[in-house]
């Protein structure tokens, strides 16, 4: 008989369970990104043993680019598709080349000029081409820092190295299999 799966990380589990996965009340209601829609209770121990062994064991770091105000386009994030955007950080914590430090900090500076109130659709910003700057940064990172890191621009959208360059995988079919 299989014993049940018994969690190394327990405090990432938990954060993943309470925080990422849970209803939070009327007020905030639920973080639960897209992608775990569906994901039933029983599943989640097994969703997170492939989580640990496939990344948790794999990567010394976890990285996303992602925006928010006044910060630096770069966050430790506790792990892949992490609803927490985990700890700022800035390109020069990586020891990242200064144009590649340059055109992360145009990124954010880009995203920082906006109205901090507007609406979308009530503002003059391209938010297409900002993603796909955003993505092609993630990849320029995931390039620099190499295969012990995992660099994600959208949440459990990990970009790996192929064929020498950057490509932005599909959350795991593993999971998305499961929310069905």
């Amino acid at each position: 008989m299989d014993r049940p799966y018994r969690t190394k990380s327990r405090n990432l589990f938990r954060l993943w369970t309470e925080h990422d996965l849970a209803d939070h009340g009327p007020e905030f209601g639920s973080y639960r990104p897209a992608f775990y829609e569906g994901l039933r209770r029983e599943d989640e121990p097994v969703v997170w043993k492939f989580i640990e062994e496939n990344y948790l064991r794999k990567y010394r770091c976890f990285v996303r680019v992602g925006f928010d105000w006044m910060a630096d386009g770069l966050w430790e994030i506790p792990f892949p598709g992490s609803v927490s955007m985990g700890l700022s950080s800035s390109p020069e914590n990586f020891g990242m080349p200064e144009p590649l430090s340059a055109r992360i900090h145009a990124w954010q500076a880009n995203l920082d000029s906006r109205e901090p109130g507007a609406e979308p659709e009530e503002e003059d910003f391209d938010y297409r081409a900002s993603d796909a700057e955003g993505v092609e940064i993630a990849g320029e990172v995931m390039l620099f820092l190499g295969s012990g890191y995992y660099v994600e621009y959208r949440p459990f959208r990990e970009v790996s190295i192929r064929d020498g360059g950057a490509v932005e995988l599909e959350v795991p079919a593993f999971i998305t299999d499961l929310t069905r």
